[in-house]
């Protein structure tokens, strides 16, 4: 079938939609480039590899339209769905799952101090959903970021010690001086703090480390890490949605959040390398799971996969599961990382509504024939119920 000639609109259609597919394709480059190049240097490459999904989105719109115009510039569209492969593949992922019957269930989970999603439930009501959605899962660990909260004229620690009976999980770490962004694990397993040489011994900076003894399951160290957040306001997300409101306040609004995301990406580039740099010396299985606050095409996640950890998503997840649970649409920003020690059998994004976060969890087996023993505990970090009321007592 011949062509037929365009009109003038046809060629101005086919211009302008020429114009866009150069912009995509520029858009999707620096988007799939944006993981390699450090915030400090140049941060505005960091939006890019936030917007992934929409850059692709764009560019599958653009590709359709040029097809259907029967133009030759279609192969602009093509090179930029072409660029986007690697992103699809640190964002979606192919997995499936295995069974295994010494496997063990890891659960992620930011519970924003408490604060439930729906602002007309109150602190009782999210412990209760809290309870009762871990029960159901039933992992053997749970990791919390996030976690401050007073309750019923409890403190912190009574809290934590009233959900560690709740979940029957005996074990219970966390750093008592600072709580550093509220990292608390709770496990049905012997846990021991990791040695003070290493920098999760000092826990000043991202998160809290514990060996932990799984019996004859094996023994591995696991992280519970919490990255700078943009700290944008529920007012400043609720303008930057609505249109209207945008345009007219966009000279305060977006200094603002401009303001705020050039200083979390900047700073969580120097997180990750001080966290990296101080990972204990250890052989063995690693997990380190938590609210790392960047999506998979991000120059912290690269810094990640370039120490050896595997996005444990990818590997046995699928789709593309969000784990931002307010406005912002398609961010994965919830990790459970681990080494080539640690096999993972199935990854679960659980969609229940509670804080503006949805948990995650990994069930996953270990090599044993390289994991460790779990390192003697230092001090009181060990709680359990026999010791839990007295060592909660003095934090």
């Amino acid at each position: 079938m011949e062509r037929r000639e365009r009109g003038f609109f046809g060629r101005l259609a086919v211009f302008l939609l020429t114009l866009l597919a150069f912009v995509g394709l520029l858009a999707m480059a620096l988007s799939i480039l944006s993981p390699y190049i450090p915030p400090k240097r140049f941060v505005w490459a960091a939006y890019f590899g936030l917007a992934f999904w929409e850059i692709f989105a764009f560019n599958v719109v653009v590709f359709v339209l040029l097809l259907l115009m029967w133009s030759r510039k279609v192969w602009i569209a093509v090179l930029a769905l072409a660029f986007s492969v690697p992103g699809v593949y640190k964002s979606y992922a192919f997995g499936s799952k295995t069974e295994a019957s010494d496997s063990i269930k890891v659960m992620s989970y930011n519970v924003h101090m408490f604060d439930h999603v729906n602002k007309d439930l109150g602190v009782e009501e999210f412990y209760n959903q809290l309870v009762n959605m871990v029960r159901e899962q039933s992992p053997d660990i749970l990791c919390c970021q996030e976690f401050r909260v007073k309750w019923l004229g409890l403190r912190h620690p009574q809290v934590i010690k009233k959900l560690s009976e709740s979940l029957d999980m005996p074990y219970v770490y966390y750093n008592r001086n600072t709580n550093y962004e509220g990292n608390v694990i709770f496990s049905k397993f012997p846990i021991a703090k990791v040695s003070e040489d290493s920098g999760f011994g000092r826990e000043s900076t991202y998160g809290v480390m514990v060996s932990v003894d799984a019996g004859e399951r094996g023994k591995f160290h696991l992280a519970s890490v919490h990255l700078a957040s943009y700290k944008i306001t529920d007012s400043e997300i609720d303008m930057l949605v609505n249109t209207s409101e945008l345009r007219n306040n966009l000279d305060t609004i977006g200094h603002s959040v401009v303001r705020k995301m050039n200083y979390a990406y900047q700073y969580r580039s120097v997180q990750i390398d001080t966290m990296l740099q101080g990972m204990p010396p250890v052989e063995g299985p690693v997990i380190v799971c938590g609210d790392f606050n960047d999506t998979p095409v991000s120059f912290v996640c690269h810094k990640m996969r370039k120490a050896g950890f595997s996005d444990t998503f990818v590997k046995a997840g699928r789709g593309i599961k969000p784990t931002y649970a307010g406005k912002l649409p398609l961010l994965r920003i919830d990790y459970i990382w681990a080494n080539d020690q640690v096999t993972p059998c199935h990854f679960k994004r659980i969609r229940q509504k509670i804080s503006d976060h949805y948990p995650v969890m990994l069930e996953f087996t270990l090599d044993k024939s390289v994991s460790q023993p779990a390192q003697r505990p230092v001090g009181n970090t060990i709680i359990s119920n026999e010791n839990q009321s007295n060592n909660l007592e003095v934090i």
